[in-house]
Parts: C-alpha cells; sequence; structure tokens
C-alpha cells in the first residue's frame, strides 16, 4: 500500500513537472510571438508613409524619391522582423529613420506644390503689368527643381522669384517715370525737326527694304549659332553628369535618370528648333534664287 502510494505521488509530482515547464514554452513563445514596441512604431510609421506617397499621387507630384525611400524602409523592416521572430537582435532605427523622412518630404512637397501654384498665377499677372523676359531662366529653374523632386530648393527659388520680379517691377517702373517726364521734350522736338526726321525716316526705311533679306538671314544664322552652342552646353553637362554617377559615384541612379531625361528632352527641342529653322533658311535662300532668275 505504501509502495502504491509512493508511485502515485511520484507520478503526481512528474505531471506538475511537465505542466510548469510546457507553461514556461508557452510564455516563452508567446513572449517571442509578440512584437516588440519599435517594430510596432515602425510598422505604424510605414504605413503613414504609404499614405503620404498616396495623398502626393493624389496631388499629381513625382513621387520617385520618395518611392525608393519607402521600398529601402520596406525591405529593412521585413528582414528586422525576421531577425525578431527568430529571437535575434533587431535593430528598426533605419526603418523609422526613412519613413519619418519620407512624411518630411511629402510635407516639404505639398508646400512646395502650393507655393509653386500661386507663383505661377501672381508670375502670369506681373507679366501682364511688366516684361519678364528678364527672368526666364529664373522661372525655369523653378520649375525644373519641382520636377527634380527638389522641393526644398523650389521653395527657396520661389522667395527669391519674388524678390526678382518686384526688382523688374521697380525698374520698369521708374524707367516710365522718366518716360513720362521726358515725353514733353521728346514731342517738342519732333515738332522742331519734323521735315529732318522724315528724310531721315524715309532713307532708312529705303535701307531697310534694301538689306532686309540680309538682316533676317543675319537674324536667322545667329539664332541657330546660339542653339548649336546650347546643345553643345547641354552635352557637356551630360558628360559631366554622368563621371559623377559612373566614375565619382556622386549622385543616386534616380537623380541620375531624372537629370538625363531632362537633358535629353531640351536636346530634343533644341534640334527640332533648328530643323525648322535650316528649313526655312532653305526655302528662303531656294526663293531668293528664284527671284534673282525671274529679274534676269
Amino acid at each position: 500500500m505504501k509502495k502504491e502510494k509512493m508511485c502515485y505521488n511520484v507520478g503526481i509530482f512528474s505531471v506538475m513537472i511537465i505542466l510548469v515547464f510546457l507553461l514556461l514554452i508557452s510564455t516563452s513563445f508567446a513572449l517571442n510571438t509578440t512584437p516588440s514596441n519599435e517594430s510596432v512604431q515602425a510598422k505604424e510609421l510605414l504605413n503613414q508613409a504609404q499614405k503620404d506617397i498616396s495623398e502626393m499621387v493624389s496631388k499629381n507630384i513625382s513621387i520617385l524619391r520618395v518611392n525608393e525611400t519607402y521600398q529601402e524602409a520596406s525591405q529593412l523592416y521585413s528582414a528586422q522582423m525576421a531577425l525578431e521572430e527568430k529571437a535575434s537582435r533587431a535593430d528598426y532605427k533605419l526603418v523609422i529613420e526613412y519613413a519619418s523622412k519620407i512624411s518630411s518630404i511629402k510635407k516639404t512637397a505639398l508646400e512646395a506644390n502650393d507655393e509653386l501654384k500661386v507663383f505661377m498665377k501672381n508670375y502670369a499677372n506681373a507679366e501682364k503689368q511688366a516684361n519678364l523676359s528678364a527672368m526666364n531662366n529664373d522661372y525655369n529653374a523653378i520649375i525644373l527643381s519641382f520636377n527634380e523632386e527638389r522641393f526644398e530648393d523650389t521653395l527657396t527659388l520661389i522667395k527669391k522669384g519674388y524678390d526678382r520680379i518686384s526688382e523688374i517691377q521697380s525698374s520698369q517702373t521708374a524707367v516710365n517715370a522718366v518716360y513720362l517726364a521726358t515725353t514733353r521734350t521728346v514731342k517738342d522736338f519732333f515738332i522742331q525737326n519734323r521735315l529732318k526726321i522724315v528724310i531721315i525716316g524715309s532713307i532708312v526705311l529705303f535701307l531697310m527694304l534694301v538689306f532686309w533679306t540680309t538682316l533676317i538671314k543675319l537674324r536667322m544664322r545667329i539664332k541657330l549659332n546660339n542653339l548649336i552652342i546650347q546643345k553643345k552646353a547641354i552635352n557637356g553637362l551630360i558628360k559631366e553628369m554622368q563621371e559623377s554617377y559612373f566614375k565619382r559615384k556622386k549622385i543616386s541612379e534616380t537623380e541620375y535618370r531624372i537629370k538625363l531625361k531632362n537633358y535629353e528632352e531640351y536636346i530634343r527641342d533644341i534640334e527640332r528648333q533648328v530643323m525648322v529653322l535650316k528649313e526655312e533658311m532653305f526655302k528662303r535662300d531656294k526663293k531668293a534664287k528664284s527671284n534673282l532668275k525671274a529679274n534676269k
């Protein structure tokens, strides 16, 4: 009887040990399968980053820059989660950093988008009141910076653009004031010297009619030379950019592809203008030869 009781106690004790062991294993498994606070934070930021990208798409804003960052962050997150599931040390620092960067870029992009729309409207209104051709390069640089996703630069350039518009308007206002102040004097001069002016004007008009074709050819050749110079300059920029990307590794693949695409579009536009210009020059030369034969 004592022996049976002892066996029964040993059996109970063994069962209790097994139950405790199973409880410890299940507790350990539960702890290991519960995501860490850092992984939860990283996942939430990645979800927010996805929403930020969608918002940029809805505003027709280029997302090459943020999309590349998101892909890197997503891959890093998957790798760290795999480590965490194996009870290894996981680090979500870069994931959080990349996801936060996307949110920051989106905020700047939306601000730049709104500021650009307002600037373009103000520019169009100012253009009706003043000649803004002097700031064509500034205007194009603003548009290009936005298209290349350099949103921080866009905001800075827009601010400088407003200053440039004010500068041009002030300059032209001063010129207009001088013009108004001297109008009466000029009017009196024309009245007193109208006969001489008519004679000189007639001579100038006659000379222009005689040399008009030559002047047009000269203007077209100058324009053609300028286009050729522009094309050489852009090709030089492409070579420099390729060296920075392939040899010095100073720019990313995304930045390289965006800039290359823009430069190639510029070159195609220049080549189109050159073709049209050469065709026009050919037609004028052909017409001039025909007129010369007809006169003979």
